[in-house]
């Protein structure tokens, strides 16, 4: 042979590959899908695990969420923490940050918004309403810069971090209600009521309060900070491509902090509400996983503030209807923990099948 010849062969191979292009009505149809193959598996666990009939059961908790103006409210109600708590995983996760710590921000917001009212609750309550929401949203904005902070300087997983932080703020705020701020007349662990003048507005002539009204500017305004500020274009940026965000000059740093800073305010306020609408002193029980429950919110409502709102109302409706399907249907109340456990298992599976598809490449040898 005068010349030499290089033969390759190529083979086959498969490669988890990003979608070049999603289609909304395909991301509903996956959503829409996964919550009724939930809902499905939840009818199966019924039946292997009670003597109930799942249709009995759905009904039940349909009625119990919107069977009456009455269940309408409550489920309002219930959702309007979701709400707040889902448009700060909102934020957090359109910048690709994985903040697991809304339940400790939502706590942070909450203990803020008790300082402001055992100290300064004796002031006029057009005075007061607002320190409350500032001093929640200062709370929680401060509880999750910390680990916007440490990722931004050290590259800290923020996932290990914000989780480490939703143990120390339940840790600090039992001390608080043990010690300095227990009140002395209550055998509870919790402080004593705050004043009338720190109270929320109720709605309606119902148990329904200002905080809804609340949630509701808050979604308005994620919406407008995400899709038409510059901030939000950044926030957006480094969440599809970081590096390209880089070279666009864009301060990593500085977006991942703010980001994290916005997070948290939108967490502490939902705790702020709570006390200031609801609860009117703190205590332990504040939260029954908000926090948590946010993240299904936020991927239920496809990472979009009007989404979410949905998405809340639905899980309310789950959370209120959980009783009366447990009066009329004998279903155990923490089933509804374990449907909304496998929902958000399929919403994840839909969510990464939304992102990446599996395809044959061919590579060399």
């Amino acid at each position: 042979m005068t010349t030499n010849q290089i033969t390759s062969t190529q083979k086959t191979a498969y490669r988890i590959v990003k979608r070049d292009a999603r289609n909304p009505w395909v991301d509903l149809l996956a959503i829409l899908g996964a919550l009724a193959l939930g809902l499905l598996i939840g009818a199966l666990i019924i039946m292997a695990t009670s003597d109930a009939s799942p249709l009995d059961a759905y009904s039940a908790l349909f009625n119990g969420g919107f069977g009456s103006k009455k269940a309408f409210m409550q489920t309002l109600l219930q959702a309007t923490p979701l709400i707040f708590t889902g448009l700060a995983t909102v934020v957090a996760f359109r910048g690709k940050i994985w903040n697991i710590g809304g339940e400790g921000q939502f706590l942070a917001g909450a203990m803020m918004a008790g300082w402001v009212s055992l100290n300064i609750g004796d002031m006029p309550q057009p005075a007061v309403i607002p320190l409350v929401v500032l001093g929640s949203m200062i709370g929680g904005a401060l509880w999750a810069g910390i680990a916007g902070y440490f990722r931004a300087k050290f590259n800290a997983n923020e996932i290990i971090v914000t989780v480490m932080l939703n143990y120390l703020i339940h840790f600090l705020m039992s001390y608080l209600l043990i010690g300095p701020w227990n009140d002395p007349g209550s055998s509870y662990i919790q402080t004593m009521s705050f004043a009338e003048s720190t109270y929320l507005p109720k709605l309606f002539d119902t148990k329904l309060h200002l905080g809804l009204i609340f949630a509701l500017v808050a979604a308005l305004l994620v919406y407008i900070v995400l899709w038409k500020t510059p901030l939000g274009y950044e926030i957006r940026s480094i969440g599809v491509n970081p590096e390209a965000g880089k070279y666009k000059g864009i301060n990593i740093s500085r977006i991942i902090i703010v980001t994290m800073l916005l997070s948290g305010a939108l967490a502490g306020l939902g705790g702020g509400t709570e006390i200031a609408g609801m609860h009117h002193r703190l205590r332990l029980d504040i939260s029954t996983g908000y926090g948590f429950t946010g993240i299904l919110v936020a991927m239920m409502g496809q990472l979009h503030p009007f989404g979410s709102i949905l998405a809340a109302i639905f899980f309310g409706a789950l959370i209120n209807g959980s009783f009366l399907m447990q009066i009329k249907s004998k279903v155990p109340f923490a089933l509804v923990d374990t449907i909304q456990g496998v929902i958000l298992f399929l919403l994840v599976i839909a969510f990464v099948l939304r992102q990446y598809s599996i395809r044959k490449v061919q590579i060399d040898d």
